[in-house]
């Protein structure tokens, strides 16, 4: 039972905890204003907070997408509201489709981005901090709940079985068309 308890305040099982419909429904409804892939949305939701919605960083990021206050408010959402999933979910992907336009699809520097500072379209990925391995955990979720596991990329761009050349396109970077 403790471990139960210790496990539901921890946010461990998410999404099917206390918030599970609205976290849904939220990210439902922000696909009909934004691009982005739902499995994407969950991909960094899983990552940034452990489907957590109360969830706090040490450097003062909020809720499921783990927003910072001010980056919020540049897309609308005052810090109050970031503890509100629907909001904290609409900032997030907000966030998240400005980024994606901007490195005209590239995943992996729009993850860059949205983890750490901007950087060059299709720029190898920096080899400090966190970064690296938050963008893998992030592809690794986003490969999860992808449709049956499916592919990150679009068709052409995934790469040939056991090509390990480095020639396929997403070796290089993960790209979703406009």
């Amino acid at each position: 039972m403790l471990t139960l308890l210790l496990l539901l305040s921890s946010g461990a099982l998410a999404p099917d905890g206390l918030y599970d419909r609205q976290i849904s429904q939220a990210i439902e409804d922000v696909k009909a204003v934004h691009p982005v892939p739902a499995a994407l949305v969950k991909a960094v939701i899983a990552r940034e907070s452990s489907w957590n919605p109360r969830a706090a960083s040490r450097a003062g990021a909020l809720g499921l997408m783990q927003l910072l206050p001010m980056t919020a408010a540049k897309v609308g959402v005052s810090r109050e509201e970031l503890f509100d999933p629907a909001k904290n979910i609409l900032a997030g992907v907000r966030l998240l489709a400005v980024l994606l336009r901007h490195y005209r699809g590239d995943v992996i520097s729009a993850l860059v981005a949205y983890n750490a500072r901007p950087r060059q379209l299709f720029a190898p990925i920096p080899r400090n901090g966190e970064t690296p391995e938050y963008v893998k955990a992030v592809l690794a979720y986003y490969a999860r709940y992808s449709e049956r596991g499916g592919p990150i990329a679009p068709p052409g761009l995934a790469p040939a079985v056991g090509d390990t050349s480095g020639s396929s396109p997403l070796l290089r970077s993960t790209k979703l068309e406009p």
